[in-house]
């Protein structure tokens, strides 16, 4: 397959965190099964889990539990949170992650996570694999006035990087990051390396679709 191509200028690049720079389906599952572990409830499979990971923390834990009281909601995403954080050590940067921020960085180019994670567990995720240090801004779920797909985080990270959402690109492996996109009036670009594929992606109408991080220098480079 051809890689697609570029598109821009893009001067700003933001990313999604998990599934997108990061592979953390494995801390997900298992603090996402001590939640529910500690509520007297089965454990979900990781498929059902990965399904879930669109929605922010709070509305994902009381989907599986079946909670619906916004309290409660919000515990359940604070014991998850120190759970994740336990777990952090599980994370990994999908391959070639690494290789793509320098070269990004080489070129110029402005970066920022947005995510609707905690922000400590991203920041601190970030910084145990070394890559902190590349980016202008680390948003996660607490740091904004909504979670994605209000464009709240991407614009406050825009404002944080001092750039213009006309040269910016959101990066995700979901259709919840491409609404963001959208919403914040930046180019959405997917990636198939999460647990998204090519055929789920493709119909949602992404700007550019990715298979692997370098074809992601190659298009807004």
């Amino acid at each position: 397959m051809t890689s697609p191509k570029r598109i821009g200028p893009i001067d700003t690049v933001i990313f999604d965190h998990d599934g997108t720079l990061v592979d953390s389906i494995s801390v997900v599952t298992t603090a996402t099964n001590e939640v529910l572990r500690e509520c007297g409830l089965a454990p979900a499979t990781r498929g059902r889990v990965v399904a879930g990971m669109i929605h922010p923390t709070a509305h994902r834990l009381g989907l599986l539990t079946g909670i619906r009281e916004p309290e409660a909601r919000l515990a359940l995403a604070r014991s998850y949170g120190a759970a994740a954080l336990d777990h952090a050590g599980l994370a990994e940067l999908y391959p070639g992650i690494q290789a793509m921020l320098a070269a990004l960085a080489d070129r110029g180019r402005f970066m920022a996570v947005v995510s609707n994670s905690e922000g400590a567990f991203i920041r601190g995720i970030l910084t145990r694999l070394g890559v902190a240090a590349r980016f202008r801004a680390m948003l996660g779920e607490d740091d904004m006035e909504a979670p994605k797909p209000h464009p709240g985080g991407v614009l406050a990270a825009l404002a944080v990087c001092g750039r213009d959402p006309g040269r910016t690109a959101y990066v995700g492996d979901s259709a919840t990051d491409l609404a963001t996109a959208r919403a914040a009036g930046v180019l959405a670009i997917g990636v198939t390396w999460g647990p998204q594929s090519r055929v789920e992606l493709e119909p949602l109408g992404f700007d550019a679709l990715v298979a692997a991080p370098a074809e992601l220098v190659d298009l807004v480079c």
